[in-house]
């Protein structure tokens, strides 16, 4: 680490384990999450039909006595605390990766997160400081040996539709705070919550037993001043299916995997401005995947980071990044323990000095093999009869008087949903030949997902000899007067049995939404992008009934400005 890093961060707020939590100077609404290779050995095998993922499932000691859990951990700590954890060699760099990975499909949604940025060091990243809210939720779409043993009668693999979700109580959420300046030892008999790691708190001896939403209701908790109400249980609840939705979309779609269950927790910023943000890590434990089966020869410990290198390989696969390590290889040790490389900025100075660049990426350069450095081009017109996968919309304009309403279309999808678009004029009664070269343009590039947009007149046949002659959808969006808009029958003119072939709008907004659901089809970015939109809608109507409750209540009247500056994410009332 050089000494650069080093001035970044302040004083330790926590330290466990597996996961090291720093301040930041002159940052006091951020955090520094530091993850070690350490890794919590006890738990079982999660076992689903089909399954060749071995996975551990630490929510099969949910139902233990809580006081026999702190006494094995009382025991274990006076024997020696080391030796139910094991060192992953990579673990903290690939967990640090992977959640970096699924915040930036988060990010893609606009779902509120604590996550800022990826740190230059491999297994740390910059995070809002915020509170815990202590509890956990699980949604499940396979049932696995945990939810059979507390529910019988349930097969083991049955799919949940929709997906179920349980809600836990951390009994001990983690608490980010400063280290006592005695002996952590003496003060252990204090503190419950210093017997906890933070792999602890997700779902070993700090959970009780399942809530049901009454409970969580009339639980009535109040953090960071913040009134936990009906309202934040159903912003966190609806925001956990969302992004249950989106990964298991994603997972299905690029890598034709399913999503068996995840955990989400959410935090409260610190900040002047309240925001519940999700707050979790996406470890071993967070979520289990059903990959398709293949043949494996690894054994043991080295399941887990064969399992954690496949899926920060899948993940970033799918962002495009270009750092991956191959499912083979085996991370070797990567490095000297983190305080020796606080006291070595000298040496890497001199190493960047000799000539030897430094890597500021999530896995260090020796982790991994550049496959483009052993790519050889086919020929000099390679790069020019590539296919591209970059969704694109194709305005046509039938007459000068429609390029005005294409630019629109054009800039809302473009500025929104960075969506290609090319604004062209044809016209069927002019030259029909044209047409058909027109097309010819577009439909050799058969891998591209493409929409076509007509504007005009829906009597012009533009739209329909367009349909006709290709594969691609078309949207017809007539651009109504304002005396046709008042009669019905005139719409009604419009339609005719050949209409049938291509969809037909009335405004730029309807076809604005067909062109991005149907290209939402092939982009998992539009599809999170269309689905935190609806979320975004469901939280506003959500708090602008709240607020209209409580207006309702005093005599007052509520303002469309007013629900808009809350901007669908709950603030301090």
């Amino acid at each position: 680490m050089t000494s650069s890093t080093n001035d970044i961060l302040g004083q330790k707020l926590f330290d466990g384990k597996t996961k090291t939590i720093y301040s930041m100077i002159d940052q006091p609404g951020l955090i520094c999450i530091y993850r070690k290779d350490y890794y919590q050995t006890s738990g079982r095998t999660l076992n689903i039909p089909g399954s060749r993922r071995p996975s551990i499932d630490s929510s099969v000691r949910f139902n233990q006595p809580l006081q026999s859990l702190y006494n094995n951990n009382n025991n274990s700590n006076s024997n020696n605390n080391s030796d139910s954890y094991i060192e992953i060699p990579g673990k903290g760099a690939l967990i640090t990766s992977i959640t970096t990975c699924v915040y930036e499909i988060l990010r893609e949604a606009s779902i509120p997160t604590f996550y800022v940025a990826p740190h230059r060091q491999s297994d740390m990243f910059i995070a809002r400081k915020c509170t815990m809210i202590p509890i956990l939720w699980i949604i499940r779409r396979l049932a696995n040996e945990t939810y059979i043993q507390r529910n019988p009668g349930i097969v083991n693999g049955h799919r949940f539709v929709p997906p179920v979700v349980e809600i836990y109580h951390k009994r001990h959420p983690l608490v980010y705070r400063r280290l006592p300046t005695g002996n952590i030892d003496d003060k252990l008999n204090s503190s419950c919550e210093s017997l906890l790691d933070e792999d602890d708190s997700d779902s070993d001896e700090c959970l009780s037993s399942i809530w049901s939403y009454e409970q969580l209701l009339n639980a009535h908790f109040d953090i960071e001043n913040l009134k936990i109400t009906q309202t934040e249980i159903e912003y966190m609840y609806e925001t956990c299916c969302t992004i249950f939705d989106m990964l298991e979309h994603i997972w299905m779609v690029k890598k034709n995997c399913q999503l068996i269950d995840l955990k989400i927790e959410f935090g409260i910023t610190t900040t002047i401005t309240k925001e519940i943000v999700v707050a979790n890590t996406f470890d071993i434990e967070t979520w289990h995947i059903l990959r398709p089966i293949q043949k494996t020869t690894v054994l043991g410990n080295d399941v887990l980071q064969e399992n954690l290198i496949w899926i920060n390989n899948a993940l970033r696969d799918i962002l495009n990044f270009n750092i991956n390590i191959p499912s083979s290889t085996k991370i070797g040790s990567r490095r000297q323990s983190f305080l020796q490389q606080k006291q070595e900025p000298i040496l890497n100075e001199a190493k960047t000095d000799n000539g030897v660049k430094t890597s500021n990426s999530i896995v260090p350069e020796d982790d991994h093999i550049d496959i483009h450095k052993d790519m050889v081009s086919l020929n000099l017109y390679s790069a020019s009869f590539s296919p591209s996968a970059a969704s694109r919309c194709i305005i046509v304009c039938s007459s000068f008087q429609d390029i005005e309403q294409g630019q629109k279309i054009k800039i809302t999808l473009h500025e929104t949903y960075n969506i290609q678009c090319d604004i062209r004029l044809c016209s069927i009664y002019k030259s029909t030949q044209a047409i058909l070269k027109f097309l010819s343009n577009y439909s050799y590039e058969h891998c591209r997902p493409t929409v076509f947009v007509t504007l005009g007149n829906i009597n012009n046949g533009l739209a329909m000899c367009l349909s006709s002659n290709s594969q691609y959808p078309v949207i017809h969006c007539s651009l109504m007067s304002n005396e046709q808009q008042n009669n019905l029958l005139d719409i009604n003119s419009y339609l005719s049995h050949d209409a049938s072939m291509f969809t037909i709008v009335f405004t730029l907004l309807s076809a604005v939404q067909n062109v991005v659901q149907i290209l939402a089809m092939n982009d998992w970015r539009l599809w999170t992008k269309q689905r935190g939109k609806r979320l975004k809608n469901y939280i506003d109507i959500l708090i602008g009934d709240q607020q209209l409750t409580k207006t309702t209540a005093t005599g007052t009247t509520i303002t469309k400005p007013t629900m808009r500056a809350n901007n669908g994410i709950l603030t301090n009332k």
